[in-house]
């Protein structure tokens, strides 16, 4: 299990992760959002376990904007001393799985942990979100509904950058800088390109998702349009 851990006291952090690692949990730290966030960009964990009062943003409204804009996948667990009814209604309505209040049995935490990556799906980390889709970075799928696509690393950069123009769009020019720093090969590539994508789109989900902008490019459409 990877699991990170985001808790701005170093001692309380250190000390959960010396528990977990010894029984077998990868986890990492993380003691502020900026630094959760540039963590789960950069990797995918099977679980989130996040304090609420976090220098510069609370980890209220890290989680919210982490699951509804930046498509976090991962289960979220909080680690808090706010223990009123109220505050953990608003952790879930946030995004949260689970609510541990301090002081805590590491044991608890041991076994919420383990319950929770039990039952969740395969998760990843952050991703894009539009036209109805997410863009899991990590593991290169692209998600529509209940159905995944897996990506090559081609599609992955040329469908990153449609998405995040949405519902704007990319002109030819740019996608084939993006691609070919020294000029595209051949004729045509990425015409060749946004049309495999279209097919194996098409197959998956039932639609090619890259609408042409006549004269000027694509945009990414998803499932929306």
């Amino acid at each position: 299990m990877r699991l990170l851990l985001v808790e701005d006291d170093a001692d309380i952090a250190a000390g959960i992760g010396e528990y977990l690692g010894a029984r077998g949990i990868e986890v990492d730290f993380a003691y502020t959002a900026g630094q959760a966030r540039a963590r789960l960009q950069e990797q995918a964990f099977d679980l989130v376990v996040l304090d609420v009062n976090l220098p510069g943003e609370d980890g209220l409204a890290l989680c919210r904007a982490l699951k509804q804009q930046a498509g976090l996948r991962s289960p979220v667990l909080f680690l808090t001393a706010r223990g009123a009814l109220g505050d953990k209604l608003e952790a879930f309505d946030a995004g949260a799985v689970d609510y541990m209040v301090k002081p805590f049995a590491p044991a608890e935490l041991l076994a919420r942990a383990r319950a929770i990556v039990a039952h969740a799906p395969a998760s990843g980390g952050a991703g894009l979100r539009a036209g109805g889709c997410v863009l899991d970075l990590q593991g290169h799928l692209l998600l529509c509904g209940a159905r995944s696509l897996p990506l090559h690393p081609t599609g992955l950069r040329l469908l990153r950058r449609l998405m995040e123009a949405s519902p704007g769009c990319v002109s030819r020019d740019e996608l084939c800088a993006l691609l070919w720093h020294d000029g595209p090969p051949g004729s045509d590539p990425l015409r060749m390109h946004v049309y495999q994508l279209r097919r194996q789109f098409e197959d998956r989900f039932g639609r090619p998702l890259i609408a042409t902008v006549r004269g000027v490019g694509y945009r990414f459409v998803g499932t929306d349009g």
